[in-house]
């Protein structure tokens, strides 16, 4: 087990069982005469169950053991949660408990419960795509190879050129969703649009007054094509994010 980029097995711990659960999703609906309109799906918190063993040579190496695994477990945001039988991706957990019992003078068993309020597990490997805007508009593909949930992209905008009082456009035609912004950017200048956090950039600084529309998310394993309007014909626009699964 990794958490927080440190490998616990350095203190002596084996995780002898898990349980991590499949999606679920949770909706509530609303009885009208002869019919139920459902709302839209929400996502529960996965909850990680380990059961796990520390072993040492004594009781004084076993219970330092047990000081440094809590150490590092113990955090109040949520860290990188990896497990060495699934090599692809991880999770941003919290952990919510750890207890169990001595079995001997070197041995404790017991169980470590990891919370991850972002249920999404997410891929090791962070993909970066480079595409030129050489037309207005213009229309690019990302495919993203794998993955089974909805991805939250970062979409960088680098002007090619100055660009005055201009609403530029950035569409997912495949999921139809679309952001728009209205401003001016200077050569060289970038405009970040950071699904994942809702937060439109222009250098690196907020900038939402004249944001409109929905962020715009990828669809996973399928070819996604990406309107750009307003952007003129000289600038450029890089693609980053990790493929997700449920």
């Amino acid at each position: 087990m990794n958490f927080n980029a440190i490998d616990l097995s350095a203190y002596g711990l084996v995780v002898t069982h898990s349980n991590i659960p499949d999606s679920t999703q949770q909706y509530e609906s609303q009885l009208i005469q002869d019919i139920s309109y459902g709302f839209k799906p929400k996502k529960p918190p996965k909850i990680i169950r380990l059961e796990v063993t520390v072993l040492a040579v004594d009781r004084a190496t076993l219970d330092g053991y047990l000081d440094n695994i809590k150490s590092v477990i113990v955090t109040e945001v949520a860290k990188v949660f990896k497990l060495d039988t699934i090599t692809d991706r991880y999770w941003n957990a919290k952990q919510t408990t750890f207890e169990g019992k001595y079995r001997a003078a070197g041995m404790w068993e017991g169980i470590v419960v990891f919370q991850a309020d972002d249920p999404m597990a997410y891929d090791n490997t962070e993909t970066s795509s480079d595409h030129n805007i050489d037309a207005d508009p213009k229309t690019i593909t990302e495919t993203p190879s794998g993955g089974t949930g909805y991805i939250n992209p970062v979409y960088t905008l680098t002007a090619g050129e100055n660009l005055t009082d201009v609403t530029i456009k950035v569409e997912n035609l495949t999921t139809d969703e679309e952001i728009q912004w209205t401003g001016s950017l200077a050569i060289t200048e970038e405009l970040e649009i950071d699904v994942a956090t809702w937060i439109v950039k222009k250098e690196g600084v907020a900038d939402m007054s004249s944001v409109t529309g929905q962020f715009p998310r990828l669809a996973p394993g399928i070819a996604n094509s990406i309107k750009v309007t307003a952007f003129s014909t000289t600038g450029s626009l890089n693609i980053t994010y990790r493929e997700r699964y449920l």
